[in-house]
């Protein structure tokens, strides 16, 4: 494996098809489904990425969130009914945000870029 890929989903059938990719792309991925794991892992390790679903995260933990990215690549997804958290997420330090449905999309080229990184 080529690199940590961080994930913040509380979700697990979600993450469960996220880390799939994460493997498939010849990283490793680390889940997290709570707030305070999620910042003790930004704390403890350094990741080739951050993946955040931004609507579990909210507005509160996004400068927490942001203040990775001077570490690794930081890539949050919200529902797509909440464009405000997504433009909130950017003005934050996010190097990407975007829906999640397009997050699904473009999923394996997101991994494709980081392994090749």
């Amino acid at each position: 494996m080529s690199g940590i890929v961080l994930i913040f989903e509380p979700d697990l059938m979600f993450s469960s098809r996220i880390e799939s990719g994460v493997i498939r792309a010849g990283l490793e991925p680390k889940l997290t489904v709570t707030i305070p794991e999620l910042e003790r892992f930004i704390l403890e390790s350094v990741p080739k990425a951050l993946l955040v679903n931004l609507d579990a995260l909210g507005r509160s933990g996004l400068s927490l969130v942001g203040s990775a990215r001077v570490r690794c690549r930081v890539i949050g997804y919200y529902s797509h009914v909440d464009s405000a958290l997504g433009a909130q997420a950017l003005s934050n330090g996010f190097d990407q945000v975007m829906p999640r449905r397009a997050f699904v999309e473009k999923l394996n080229a997101i991994l494709s870029d980081l392994s090749s990184s």
